[in-house]
């Protein structure tokens, strides 16, 4: 089962305290687990979806690496590199390339994410590369 997106924002469900709440507040506070190459990640949906246009945004886009026997995305990538594009979510877009991590490899990740042109020019940009 994967996390189920909300499709009528009347929907309710009654929280610990009694107090009704909307289902899809509920959802974007739910916890889901991302595995890259056997390290996994944890994060809450609201954190993914400040970026909609982006491979972890998106919940079509990220439904075909859902494992429903395992309750987790799996992705084969760079794990070193995971760290930084899961901050780039949760600092609400800022993107820094760790240093054990080479510029090529680095840029694979932020192409295969999608995290799309504006962060790509931005982060060439910090690295100190010229537009070509």
């Amino acid at each position: 089962m994967h996390p189920r997106i909300a499709d009528d924002e009347q929907n309710t469900y009654e929280d610990i305290t009694g107090n009704q709440q909307k289902s899809c507040d509920y959802e974007l506070t739910e916890r889901i687990v991302i595995n890259v190459s056997g390290l996994r990640f944890e994060t809450q949906l609201k954190t993914l979806s400040n970026f909609q246009n982006t491979l972890l945004g998106d919940p079509q886009k990220r439904l075909r690496y859902f494992d429903p026997l395992r309750n987790e995305y799996f992705f084969d990538r760079n794990r070193p590199s995971f760290d930084a594009i899961l901050y780039y979510y949760q600092s609400n877009g800022r993107l820094r390339r760790p240093v054990n991590v080479p510029l090529d490899v680095f840029t694979e990740e932020i192409k295969f994410f999608e995290l799309g042109e504006e962060a790509f020019n931005k982060f060439r940009e910090d690295e100190g590369l010229v537009k070509i």
